[in-house]
């Protein structure tokens, strides 16, 4: 996963909650598509607190997903992750982006654990230290 979407890591309830906060991106994709893999970033931190991080994860699939059209660019995003079935090997994620204190997107998300194909040596690709380093993620897990 590349997390340059993201600006902030607020904080991972683990086992319950993963919250990160951005802006609306202001570009040529169009701000869906980019809000969508925003909660599927959050929701990977959520996942991935299960294993200390140690896993690849990928996106699989989008269950339903809307969006409000009430935000415009470069909009405060504040992005919130739950799940009620977390598995190490993967898990459906419930995420909600609110934006001036309204609801502005909600989706129903599957990420799946996938570290059985990469070589056992490596270190892993979605956690890598640079990108746990820089949002100083391990700090910001409770519970």
């Amino acid at each position: 996963m590349r997390w340059l979407l993201l600006d902030e890591v607020i904080g991972i309830e683990k086992g319950k909650a993963a919250r990160t906060r951005s802006r609306v991106p202001n570009g040529v994709v169009s701000p869906e598509v980019l809000m969508t893999e925003m909660m599927a970033q959050t929701g990977g931190m959520l996942l991935g607190a299960e294993t200390d991080f140690q896993q690849d994860l990928v996106f699989v699939k989008i269950e339903k997903a809307s969006f409000s059209g009430d935000y415009k660019a470069d909009d405060v995003l504040d992005i919130e992750v739950t799940s009620e079935n977390l598995h190490p090997e993967g898990a459906w994620l419930d995420a909600r982006i609110q934006s001036r204190n309204r609801t502005v997107a909600k989706s129903r998300l599957l990420l799946m654990e996938v570290s059985h194909l990469r070589e056992s040596s490596a270190e892993p690709i979605t956690f890598h230290a640079a990108f746990m380093n820089h949002f100083s993620v391990r700090e910001k897990v409770s519970g």
